[in-house]
């Protein structure tokens, strides 16, 4: 497969908006670029799920089903542990899993599998509804979460939805639940340096409703590759810098892309950028 997969800086700077695709449901889960991170995923679950993993218990029935459904569009069968479905499930993707449900007093995320979360901890998202989720964005709340809650509340079964999100990152570690430790390493590395250990993470997330249980099922798939090889391509790197460089305020400031600035201009100049 091409790398990188996905190239979601084509279509300009981020915006804070909700941004969804209708896609063919026989693209939601096939093929799997990052499956080669399965094996290490397996290996973490297997070391310390409690770290990766939560739910409510009344969860387990939407769980069970996000397992069904992913068995299916996979074509593959869950292993014989006695685990959680969601963990279950989370073994046959290379994607983190989250499962949001509505009792009647908003989407909150019962379930969640989170191995590779981009600033977002389970401590800060579990049993959280989607208002509390998006506070801390750009007019995320009541604005954009309010507009994400009526798609949800629309979602027709059957269909499965595509967003994106882009950013950049030091070193190939995919679980960084916060940005504090990221930032402290960045202030250890050199601009000149940024060519060698910057890479650029995409986020692409897939919505599905789960038709039984009424939920949401919201898979992440993180796809990494290092900024030499992403950007190698003029075409790409010329797309990259301009919607880095056209970020607006808000933008810089949710996403901290004020503080690699410096190492993203100089990868971008080692690699040919003017």
């Amino acid at each position: 497969m091409t790398r990188p997969p996905y190239k979601p800086f084509y279509s300009g700077p981020p915006r804070f908006q909700v941004g969804l695709t209708r896609i063919d449901p026989a693209h939601w889960l096939s093929p799997d670029p990052e499956a080669d991170w399965l094996t290490m995923k397996s290996e973490r679950l297997d070391a310390d799920p409690e770290k990766y993993y939560r739910a409510l218990p009344a969860a387990s029935l939407a769980e069970a089903e996000a397992l069904s459904r992913i068995e299916a569009a996979t074509g593959r069968a869950r292993s014989s542990r006695t685990e959680p479905a969601l963990i279950a499930a989370g073994r046959l993707v290379s994607d983190d899993l989250v499962v949001m449900e509505n009792a009647g007093e908003g989407w909150v995320a019962t379930s969640l599998l989170l191995t590779q979360p981009t600033f977002f901890s389970l401590e800060d998202s579990f049993n959280r509804e989607l208002h509390q989720l998006h506070a801390p964005v750009p007019y995320g709340a009541p604005a954009l979460a309010g507009k994400i809650a009526r798609v949800f509340d629309r979602m027709p079964a059957g269909e499965v939805f595509e967003r994106f999100n882009w950013t950049v990152q030091l070193g190939m570690e995919r679980h960084w639940p916060h940005g504090s430790a990221m930032r402290e390493q960045l202030k250890t590395t050199p601009p000149e340096a940024a060519i060698n250990d910057l890479v650029l993470r995409v986020e692409r997330q897939t919505l599905v409703r789960l038709e039984a249980t009424n939920a949401i099922l919201f898979c992440i798939r993180i796809c990494l590759d290092p900024i030499r090889e992403a950007l190698a391509d003029p075409a790409d790197r010329s797309a990259f810098a301009a919607s880095w460089r056209a970020a607006s305020d808000d933008a810089l400031a949710y996403k901290r892309w004020g503080q690699f600035n410096a190492h993203v201009e100089a990868a971008l100049a080692a690699l040919g950028d003017r």
